[in-house]
């Protein structure tokens, strides 16, 4: 499976909402399972985000999907990164051409 990051934004009501920031990331945990991805961590972060989570899935299809649906809580904005292993990154520069000489 592919790793992906998902960094989130609080919306006004997610931050208003804020008590019930456990219960939400066990629906988002449920729902994940639901299609199939794998929540591997998530931290509250500081910054330009306010939190990180790591997740498996088989493609970037259902991870798109699980992204949409988090959108469609409206108590967070989402950017989504696929993360490549440093094998995976290995393999890709492996596969690269010869530049020209």
């Amino acid at each position: 499976m592919a790793t992906y990051i998902m960094l989130m934004k609080f919306t006004e009501r997610g931050a208003a909402d804020i008590m019930d920031a456990r219960a939400g990331r066990k629906a988002g945990k449920r729902a994940a399972a639901a299609m199939g991805l794998k929540w591997k961590q998530s931290y509250l972060i500081m910054g330009e985000y306010d939190v990180l989570v790591i997740l498996e899935a088989p493609d970037d299809e259902s991870m798109a999907r699980f992204a949409l649906m988090g959108g469609m809580t409206g108590a967070v904005t989402t950017q989504t990164m696929r993360a490549f292993t440093e094998a995976e990154a290995d393999r890709l520069v492996e596969s690269l051409p010869q530049p020209p000489v």
